[in-house]
């Protein structure tokens, strides 16, 4: 983990953070990109994550009027990205007409947006105050506003409009010509000369001689059948035309003065303007948000200062969630400094249990500061109950939406998760080897941090595996860390201050039958069979369910008698 850093790679990638990071979608370049500076905030930061969150359910509550937020959603998406395009106008630089037509359409889109927030009084701190129909008059011409941009059009120029106007005068004059040219030659020979501009008369017409003394042909060619006239541009089509070559770099010339004329009128707004579209990308963000909290119905999300949140501060963090939330908040109980966790889900585990047609258990659990321990059959989600609450951290430190009915936690400054089967084939460490470099790293680091510990030691001998889990307990109850550690060592619920859980496992009215399952059937009966809520347990209290789940996956009997007998010598007697 680097120094300084909320997490690393691997922690990311074993909660599936970029997996449900890609849920997150705003829809403008300027969005994306407040989306890539998405930060955690710490605890010295609880102001800032208040606003943010603050924003995130002002917009949600908006979010019921459903065509108002498709028009929003639109406007950003056709929001252009300026930014580099500010910048040079910050730095004077000179700029093409389609520079304005865009900085034209951010302006058009920004007004947009300040309207449909209007409409709804919404009123963001982050807003940026513009002047937005002002930026646009000095982009149009007089009159209605519109989308479009002419350099020509613009009234504030009177000698551009003047040279355009010219330019225009010698096209109708130049056009004119050519067609008097047309109307003499048609009377003449009856036609007038194709697009190519030529006209082909037979050897024995009496027009083919004729036309050899007209003075707009010109013979090209002539054959024993045919004779092939080039129409001739006249003198003055000519003179005409050299003249609007003339007045084109007259207008260029002008028009080069008339767009540092615009960049001089822009140049002072332009860092206002580049706030007003990070503004925007951050209002895209926000909205993506929630819509994002509507896809999970998410609750309540509160931040827990170390000494306790007063119930007006919870109360604030909040305002306006769903009714769900609203409710959770209102219980009548004392508020910790710890982790609350009602009706959570990890998106991708939600996923897919009911991809193969089963019922997702949400997570409940209280967790005071110090070290959480997690015990459990195989297969019965410890693993996702670990990655659910980093995942939980991880989002609400971000002030992002969290899949819970409610959410209180515990600010930490940086998160780290230990699989517990960490083997390198590239550097050639065993998974033990491995995973006690991956834990000495996460321990290495003195600032609080909140450790999600799977199976710790569980790739080396029993007995010594269970001396390093309890050793690790131990010291970490001793840390400024909190852990939530997932094992099956029955010693480490032993430890003095440490705080049990177990998932319920198997059901027992359930199990028997999964003796007699077919094995194509036997897995989704064992899904159904597994009770996956996270009970409070107390010293001792580990399930043993794997023989008979041997059973089930049909190991030889002579293999389960053999292992039935070494716990009964190792438990001894029961009555």
């Amino acid at each position: 983990m680097t120094s300084g850093s909320f997490w690393d790679e691997t922690t990311k990638e074993l909660l599936g953070w970029p997996e449900v990071m890609a849920s997150l979608s705003p829809v403008s370049p300027a969005g994306l990109r407040a989306k890539r500076q998405i930060r955690p905030y710490l605890s010295s930061e609880r102001s800032l994550w208040e606003e943010r969150m603050d924003d995130l359910l002002m917009l949600r509550s908006a979010l019921g009027d459903e065509e108002w937020a498709k028009e929003l959603r639109d406007a950003l998406r056709q929001l252009p990205d300026v930014e580099g395009l500010l910048s040079l106008i910050e730095q004077g630089a000179t700029l093409r007409p389609v520079d304005f037509f865009e900085l034209k359409r951010f302006c058009w889109q920004g007004f947009a947006v300040e309207r449909l927030l209007q409409a709804k009084g919404l009123c963001f701190r982050f807003w940026e105050q513009v002047a937005w129909e002002e930026h646009l008059r000095r982009l149009n011409p007089p009159g209605e506003l519109v989308p479009s941009f002419s350099l020509a059009e613009l009234s504030s120029d009177a000698e551009l409009v003047r040279l355009h106007r010219e330019h225009s005068a010698l096209n109708e004059a130049i056009f004119a010509e050519k067609k008097a040219q047309g109307d003499r030659l048609r009377a003449r020979y009856g036609r007038k000369p194709g697009k190519d501009g030529q006209l082909v008369f037979d050897r024995s017409d009496p027009n083919a001689t004729a036309a050899k003394q007209d003075q707009d042909l010109q013979l090209m060619q002539e054959t024993v059948f045919e004779a092939i006239f080039q129409q001739v541009e006249p003198e003055r089509v000519q003179e005409l035309l050299q003249q609007r070559e003339d007045k084109l770099v007259e207008i260029e010339d002008r028009e080069t003065e008339a767009l540092q004329d615009l960049v001089s009128e822009f140049r002072p707004h332009a860092a206002m303007l580049l706030r007003a579209l990070s503004a925007l990308g951050r209002l895209d963000l926000t909205l993506a948000k929630a819509h994002l909290a509507n896809r999970w119905q998410m609750g309540a999300v509160c931040w827990e200062s170390a000494g306790g949140a007063a119930a007006q501060e919870v109360g604030r963090a909040v305002e306006g969630a769903a009714d769900a939330g609203r409710e959770a908040i209102a219980r009548d109980r004392s508020v910790t400094s710890g982790w609350t966790v009602e009706a959570a889900f990890h998106p991708l585990a939600r996923e897919a249990v009911e991809k193969r047609g089963g019922a997702y258990t949400a997570l409940d659990l209280e967790l005071d500061p110090g070290v959480g321990l997690i015990t459990g059959p195989n297969m019965g989600g410890k693993t996702v109950v670990l990655k659910t609450l980093g995942l939980l951290q991880a989002l609400a430190q971000h002030a992002l939406p969290v899949p819970a009915r409610l959410f209180r936690f515990r600010p930490v400054e940086r998160i780290g998760i230990s699989g517990g089967d960490e083997q390198s084939l590239a550097s050639g460490l065993s998974s033990f080897g491995a995973e006690m470099q991956r834990l000495s790293a996460l321990l290495g680091d003195s600032r609080p941090a909140l450790l999600l510990l799977d199976e710790v030691a569980r790739t080396t001998n029993p007995e010594e595996g269970e001396a390093l889990a309890i050793g690790l307990a131990s010291y970490l109850l001793t840390t400024g860390h909190s852990a939530l550690f997932a094992s099956h060592f029955p010693g480490v619920t032993e430890v003095n201050g440490i705080q049990g859980f177990r998932v319920a496992g198997l059901k027992r009215d359930l199990l028997d039958r999964l003796e007699e399952s077919a094995p194509q059937e036997l897995l989704q009966r064992l899904y159904s069979a597994m009770d996956y809520r996270l009970l409070k347990s107390c010293a001792g209290d580990v399930p043993k369910d794997a023989v008979r789940l041997a059973k089930c996956f049909g190991l030889p009997q002579a293999v389960l008698e053999q292992a039935q007998a070494v716990l009964q010598r190792k438990e001894g007697p029961t009555s």
